[in-house]
């Protein structure tokens, strides 16, 4: 144990003894040109920097280059109302697709508007719940309360 603590203390000596000798060698060189012999204050190192990089002058040619700035969508946008989720409380329910990997209703809201929607899938204030042959169920959230709300398929007659 003893002999490990040794190897351990010179190494650290040998460590200490190299950033030893680097350190004089990289304050050599960051000293400025203007100074010399006496000490630099590191606020005075870092407002040389400063200034050497601001001496630097750089031109954007912008010349037959499209504007970086220019808005890459423009016109006057309509906001949709719930972030254009269906609200199941106007809507009927118009068909179901049904497979053996995947279901789907086809919804109708009150304007007209189709929405197809599988179980899972968001609706205004809630979730689908359940696609069955003839029906859709949805479970909704309104201030707090959750109620289950089903669309029936309406038969037609033809």
């Amino acid at each position: 144990m003893k002999t490990s603590l040794f190897k351990s203390a010179r190494l650290m000596l040998l460590l200490l003894i190299m950033v030893m000798t680097a350190v004089p060698a990289a304050m050599a060189t960051d000293q400025p040109a203007g100074d010399e012999g006496g000490s630099v204050s590191p606020s005075q190192v870092s407002r040389d920097r400063i200034n050497a990089i601001r001496e630097n002058e750089f031109f954007y040619q912008s010349y037959g280059k499209q504007d970086p700035f220019k808005v890459l969508v423009a016109g006057d946008f309509e906001q949709s109302k719930s972030g254009g989720l269906l609200d199941v409380n106007s809507a009927r329910l118009v068909g179901v697709m049904w497979g053996q990997d995947d279901q789907f209703a086809l919804v109708e809201n009150g304007d007209g508007f189709g929405y197809i929607l599988r179980v899972g899938d968001r609706i205004k204030n809630g979730r689908v719940v359940s696609i069955r042959k003839d029906s859709l169920t949805a479970r909704v959230t309104l201030y707090g309360i959750t109620n289950k709300v089903v669309l029936k398929l309406e038969k037609s007659e033809d």
